[in-house]
């Protein structure tokens, strides 16, 4: 019977049909003399099946004849077995047939039957049929079932307190039907009306009822109402008294009670997590002993008792809902209660711990380790009596160490001193109730190297995890009692000694492969300085790395090859993680070295200490580098031919891979898929090393496809070809390349940012080396495909550093381009001669025509991804999106951090493309490069204090002298254009500033650095054309007036630039502009004195000015312009009277004055004589100021003098008094 019910559930789930009448007849004739059978379930069965066969048909009338056939009979059979059968039937019919329960007459007939049927107190049986078949209906009819509620409230409670205890299965199927019911209503529960208030009411005493009750699935459906109820009107319900009956309940002997009890905790926890541990706990101090006998919650709370049951349950279900309900707990108040927490968690790893195993562990190199630590370890098994679990099973150790890592990342999420020793001190110092993480390292510590150390295979595998976790979470954290130091060095040595059972020969893989991730992020952390306590763990990795050089014979034969190519994977994982760490290093140091080239001989020392543990880490891993280097590309082969589609699979090797199997292959993906991406960094950053120069003599006659490995290494290789170098250089190119850009065109959803930063970073370090290059560069299409790649990733991830470092690659593939058509172009120069270059052939893009086309052109492409860029961050470069005509200038605005750099390395890109082109295709693509470089300019040219510009404004304004200053400008066949083209630019850039000037938004500093750039960095026709040349000049004027400091002082700078430019034609018209104005500008400082720093230094910098003049003006003209700086001087100098109350401004301006005269006056002996005999007053005053300044020196140096006699004697009378 049940299995043609399935089979009528496969049908109907299927669509499909029973066919003819002649096969219908004969099933419901099966099923309907199944349904009056006396085995319940054989009933049971056919109730359903008469559903399913209903369900299948999908004819309404043939259901509704069902139906009145159930109806008769329960109106004229009087047997149990009859009654039971078609109430169980009606019920199932309401279950699967949504069409019966829609029409409410058929519903109100059913209710009505069964109604009648639950108060035949003759047969308790039919009474439990009768209510289980309304709970059913209950639930399949929901909102439709509203308007029977209270009369099916009343119904339940009415047999709830008048059915006896003893009729157990009565007492459970009521409290189904109130389950049913609490659902029906749903959130309505909350209501304050009085008809809700009475059904809420009528809820909970109908719970409290079936909480009397002494069976325990009836108390189990009570506990079930009641979670039905807080989940929709919590605040309705008693969670004190909720609370006592679950502990109570937590550890019967009945599975079911302690399922509903557990279901019931995991959802209330997680709304209110610490009023639950609060009622336990509460509850077990004031209950008597035997009230809850197996559950300690007295001394360990609710959270050590479900720890305790967790280890004594087995069943699956019970076990999860544990499991889930502590990891609420943990989510909700392990930052609150965290010594709590992490005590609960030592308390079950210690109880556990191999204390044999632990003791056994070599330390002889561990002479750093605190012993008192070690032996508050191993003497705390001892005190057993606050432990929630004497001896705990592995699954609830594995458990514990997996809720020491959720905790941890709690405590990330939460306040930052519990990463920062100093203010987690400081703060604990204020108030000793604050807790946090660092201070609890030292047992954090202690209960990873427990579980790392313990004889369980699983135990090991969450301790390292653990350990894994604590490494990187606290590798950075400074010891502030010993500065230049962090916290974790002390504990070098237990780390150490965590990690060292890991690598015996005997080590399940598994163990290994995490053993070697921690080991590799330990050394990539940075934590360990003296090289002595890096070799140690480095020789950890070396011993795992002779094991995977064995061969076969030396991998464990227990585990299968999918293990043993797990090991291998981890292992070159971790060595590839290192080894690009070193690498790392070995570059910042190398900068900073250059940085600090004249430092002190001290700071040279330290450096020179610093950087031998950095060198010392490469030439660790560099003894290995050949070896790895093998493997690593061999283990990239084998992810390429794995990664192959389907339709390739016949081109794979049949005996397999390198580290795989054919047989295991499936299994051996996601271990390649887990190690790919840093073996493929590693790989380049060594092929960029040898500059892909074959450093192995013997490595040029090998062939790449097989290296030496443990599935080749008796294999011969007579049948393979010889490849030449250039072979082999072109192999492990396409090798890298074609991974990259296979996982970057196609990228996942869950595709990892370690993943896609570590290829772009292998992209980067390939593009270094000229020889890759030159590939990238020879190959057009090539180059456009990865330019599109890269775009690809720039538009579905949203990572600044992503979108940073693939930014870097395209900058590398327009370097290699431009690399490129120069040798063409010096090439074809010299095979022609210089007196042909007339008719030598355009290189570049554009060629002749000055055509780009687009899916074919390398600057196309770069175009694109750049705007994509740009108009990310700056919406307003693209007129299409704003709706604005996107030349006037609209308010300015500051990008974020991220910001600046990716719009500065986009334009840094933009700058560099015409060098990609021809003359003629350099002028196709300038006005969008100007555009885009001038609008980046217009939108973020912010006022900054002190005068500073935005990085974005530098990068753009250094973007802009790029291209003003490229070759192209000059060239013969694009000078005429590009001409034009950059006086538009100039002029759009003068158009930016407002027409009156009242409302000036934009940075009048960015501006006239735009102005000045172009002026000292394009050919003279640009910027000397009458009407542009004069605008710029009347921009400087009106600057000039602004009463701003800061942008007077900037100003000056610049035009000091200009007028020292060399070429005349240039700086000029500048100098006979704005030489009176600056002039009179100056002299206005007798009238308005200089108020502060920023003013005096206004001053100073139009002196500059004015002192450069001098030295480039004619002879005829200089002597005036002497005389006019010597009259402006001398007014800045003060007489005896004012100097001494003025203030420090002008008394700083005055030694500026008395200082330039001084060396002024020697220079032009001749002008100096004459207005000196020509005007007495200005003499008289210079005189004064002379005598003034020596009087001052005078009286600084004789105190000096005096004092000097007065220190001797002092220290001649301390003698002789000794």
């Amino acid at each position: 019977m049940s299995a043609f019910s399935n089979f009528l559930k496969y049908v109907a789930s299927s669509k499909g049909n029973l066919g003819s009448e002649e096969i219908r007849k004969p099933a419901l004739s099966l099923l309907m003399g199944a349904l009056e059978s006396t085995n319940p379930l054989m009933r049971c069965a056919a109730a359903e099946g008469l559903a399913r066969l209903a369900q299948v048909i999908g004819d309404g009338s043939f259901t509704a004849g069902l139906a009145q056939v159930s109806f008769d009979k329960l109106k004229s059979a009087r047997d149990v077995v009859s009654r039971t059968g078609h109430c169980l039937a009606l019920g199932s019919l309401h279950r699967y047939l949504g069409g019966v329960a829609s029409s409410q007459q058929h519903l109100s007939a059913c209710t009505g039957a069964l109604y009648t049927l639950s108060q035949d107190g003759a047969s308790p049986d039919v009474r439990t049929w009768a209510l289980h078949s309304l709970s059913l209906i209950i639930d399949s009819a929901g909102p439709l079932y509203h308007i029977h509620v209270e009369s099916t409230l009343s119904l339940i409670l009415m047999l709830l307190l008048t059915v006896p205890p003893t009729h157990a299965e009565v007492h459970q199927s009521l409290g189904r039907c109130l389950n049913a019911l609490i659902t029906t209503l749903g959130p309505e529960l909350q209501g304050s009306s009085t008809a809700v208030s009475t059904l809420r009411t009528s809820c909970l005493l109908g719970c409290a009822v079936m909480q009397d009750n002494p069976d325990c699935l009836v108390q189990a459906q009570a506990i079930s109402c009641l979670q039905q109820l807080h989940m929709f009107a919590p605040r309705y319900v008693n969670l004190s008294s909720l609370v006592s009956c679950l502990c109570v309940n937590l550890c019967s002997s009945y599975l079911l009670l302690r399922r509903a009890v557990l279901a019931c905790l995991r959802q209330i926890v997680q709304r209110e997590a610490a009023e639950v541990s609060e009622h336990a706990v509460v509850l077990a101090k004031d209950s008597r002993e035997d009230l809850i006998p197996d559950a300690n919650i007295r001394e360990v709370g609710l959270e050590g008792a479900l720890l305790n049951l967790l280890d004594k349950e087995s069943d699956q279900r019970l076990c999860q809902d544990i499991r889930e309900t502590l990891s609420h707990m943990i989510t909700s108040m392990a930052v609150e209660k965290l010594s709590f927490w992490l005590k609960l968690c030592k308390d079950v790893l210690a109880s556990s711990a191999d204390f044999t195993t632990v003791a056994s562990v070599d330390t002889t190199q561990e002479d750093e380790v605190d012993k008192g630590d070690d032996a508050s370890v191993l003497t705390c098994r001892n005190d057993e009596k606050c432990r929630p679990i004497a001896n705990p099973r592995w699954a609830t150790r594995v458990f514990a160490a997996e809720c020491v890592c959720k905790i941890i990342n709690q405590c990330e999420n939460s306040d930052s001193a519990h990463f920062d020793i100093a203010l987690a001190q400081e703060m604990k110092e204020r108030d000793s109730r604050n807790d946090f993480l660092v201070l609890h390292l030292a047992d954090l510590i202690r209960m990873a190297f427990m579980a790392a150390t313990d004889h369980s295979d699983q135990l090991r595998l969450s301790g390292l995890q653990t350990l894994l976790v604590v490494v990187r979470q606290f590798a950075t954290i400074p010891e502030p009692e010993f500065p230049g130091h962090v916290i974790l060095e002390q504990y070098q040595a237990n780390v150490g000694a965590a990690l060292r059972p890991a690598f015996t020969s005997d080590t399940p893989p598994d163990v290994t492969a995490k053993a070697c991730q921690v080991c590799s992020a330990w050394i990539a952390s940075g934590v360990v300085s003296d090289l002595n306590d890096l070799r140690r763990v480095h020789q950890l990795l070396v011993s795992s790395l002779t094991k995977i050089q064995a061969g076969k014979e030396a991998l464990s034969q227990l585990y299968n090859e999918s293990a043993s190519t797990m090991e291998i994977l981890a292992v070159l994982k971790a060595w590839a993680e290192v080894y690009i760490i070193a690498v790392e290093r070995q570059k910042k140091q190398t900068e900073k070295q250059k940085q600090t080239m004249k430092t002190a001989s001290s700071v040279e020392e330290n450096a020179r200490d610093v950087s031998s543990s950095i060198d010392g880490l490469l030439d660790l891993v560099q003894t290995d580098l050949g070896t790895l280097s093998r493997l690593w590309l061999a283990a990239l082969q084998d992810f390429a031919l794995l990664t192959l589609p389907s339709e390739f699979a016949s081109q794979l090797p049949l005996e397999g891979g390198a580290f795989y199997t054919a047989e295991t292959s499936e299994n051996a993906k996601l271990h390649y898929h887990n190690s790919w991406a840093l073996i493929l960094h590693a790989t380049a950053l060594w092929l960029t090393s040898t500059g892909f120069i074959v450093a192995d003599p013997d490595e040029g006659a090998t062939n790449l496809s097989r290296p030496v490995t443990p599935t080749t290494m008796c294999q011969g290789s007579s049948g393979s070809a010889v490849k030449s170098p250039e072979d082999v250089y072109t192999d492990r190119f396409h090798l890298i390349l074609g991974i990259s850009v296979e996982f970057l065109c196609s990228l996942r959803s869950d595709a990892t940012m370690e993943s896609i930063t570590a290829c772009l970073h292998a992209l980067q370090a390939l593009l270094d080396v000229p020889w890759p290059r030159s590939k990238i560069g020879s190959d057009q299409d090539l180059g456009v495909e990865l330019l599109n790649v890269l775009h690809r990733v720039i538009l579905t991830r949203e990572s600044p550093s992503i979108q940073l470092a693939s930014l870097e690659v395209v900058r590398q593939i327009i370097c290699a381009a431009q690399e490129h058509v120069k040798e063409k172009r010096r090439s074809a120069e010299v095979d022609d001669g210089a007196a042909e270059k007339e008719t030598l052939p355009e290189f570049g893009e554009g060629k002749d025509t000055g055509g780009l086309i687009p899916g074919r052109s390398l600057v196309f492409a770069t175009l694109e991804l750049c705007v994509c860029i740009l108009v990310r961050q700056l919406p307003e470069l693209n007129p299409k999106l704003t709706g604005s005509p996107g030349v006037k200038a609209a308010k300015a605005q500051a990008l974020s951090e991220d910001g600046n750099k990716l719009v500065s390395a986009a334009l840094i890109i933009l700058s560099e493309l015409p060098g990609v082109c021809s003359p003629e295709g350099s002028i196709s693509v300038l006005p969008t490069i100007l555009y885009l470089i001038i609008g980046v300019l217009r939108e973020t040219a912010v006022r900054l204090p002190g005068g500073q510009l935005s990085s974005t404004v530098a990068a753009a304004l250094q973007a802009l002298k790029g291209i003003l200053s490229s070759p192209l400008a000059r060239a013969e066949k694009s000078h005429n254009a590009w001409t034009d083209l950059l006086r538009s630019a100039l002029t759009t850039i003068l158009d930016c500033w407002d027409p009156d000037g009242a409302q000036q938004e934009l940075d009048e500093i960015s501006l006239l650095t735009a102005i000045t750039v172009f002026i000292l960095s394009t050919s003279p026709e640009v910027t000397t054309i009458q009407c542009l040349q004069q605008r710029c000049i009347e921009k400087f004027k009106v600057t000039l007036e602004l009463k701003d400091p800061v942008v007077q002082i900037k100003c000056y700078q610049l035009l000091l630039s200009i007028f020292q430019y060399p070429n005349p034609v240039v700086s000029y018209p500048y100098i006979h502009s704005l030489a009176s104005p600056i002039v009179r500008k100056l002299q206005e400082t007798d009238k308005i004195k200089p108020k502060d720093a920023a003013e005096l230094q206004a001053i100073q910098e139009g002196i500059k000015v004015l002192e450069a003049l001098v030295a480039i003006a004619e002879e005829q003209h200089r002597a005036q312009l002497v005389a006019g700086i010597l009259h402006l001087l001398i007014s800045f100098l003060l007489d005896e009277n004012t100097l001494g109350s003025a203030s420090t401004t002008m008394r700083n301006l005055h030694d500026f004055a008395l200082q330039n005269l001084m060396q002024i006056g020697p220079q032009y002996s001749s002008v100096f004589k004459n207005i000196m005999a020509s005007s007495p007053t200005m003499k008289a005053r210079l005189e004064a100021a002379i005598k003034g300044n020596q009087e001052s020196i005078k009286i600084k140096a004789t105190p000096k003098h005096i004092k000097k006699p007065g220190k001797n004697s002092s220290i001649q009378l301390k003698t002789n008094f000794l």
